[in-house]
């Protein structure tokens, strides 16, 4: 959850905290995000009285997913054979794929004079969205890997045949496959400093 965000749900629980009852509370948060990361929508469930629910999906009307998050959430795909989604640890919380519909799972805590609220964030990608996504992403090419791959290190490693670079052994096999490989028969490592299957 961008930090911005997670100060406008704090600032909620400090200035109402006059009309919350002391204890825990534990406020479910359901959003939808376009292809921008951007909230279109916000549900809340949990919340200790109506105004502080209020407040709070102001400030989540307000937040943005950061495209890094996006991206890795359209690479953390897990799905069983009856398309069941199945939990995928993420650097933000859990990241489960369900077809084209990314959900991120994020918790904060929140403690003022007594109370502690523990919002936990569910923020879908509609299936449009995410498609659109997808396609705003461009695989790099294996001409790319190639000269990537040659201006670090690796391309000083010989390859399987004579006067070829390991960099020029793994462009043949990605010539091939239409996929940058990550090691060579030999078990070479055909990957290189700055290394992603994507462009910037």
């Amino acid at each position: 959850m961008p930090e911005a965000t997670a100060e406008r749900l704090r600032a909620c629980v400090d200035e109402l905290s006059g009309t919350i009852e002391p204890g825990y509370y534990s406020l479910d948060a359901s959003v939808k995000v376009d292809q921008e990361g951007r909230v279109v929508e916000v549900e809340t469930t949990g919340q200790p009285n109506p105004d502080v629910g209020s407040c709070m999906r102001l400030a989540l009307r307000g937040m943005t997913l950061p495209e890094d998050v996006l991206e890795r959430g359209m690479l953390r795909t897990s799905a069983s054979a009856n398309r069941q989604a199945m939990p995928d640890r993420g650097p933000i919380g859990e990241v489960v794929t369900i077809v084209v519909v990314t959900i991120v799972f994020t918790e904060v805590i929140i403690e003022a004079f007594a109370i502690a609220v523990g919002v936990t964030v569910t923020a879908t990608v509609a299936a449009g969205a995410a498609e659109a996504f997808a396609k705003r992403r461009k695989r790099r090419s294996c001409t790319t890997h190639y000269e990537m791959c040659m201006d670090d290190i690796t391309g000083d490693e010989d390859g399987n045949h004579r006067k070829e670079s390991l960099c020029g052994t793994c462009l043949s096999i990605c010539t091939n496959k239409k996929e940058w490989p990550r090691q060579i028969g030999t078990g070479q490592s055909c990957l290189y400093r700055g290394y992603s299957e994507w462009d910037d």
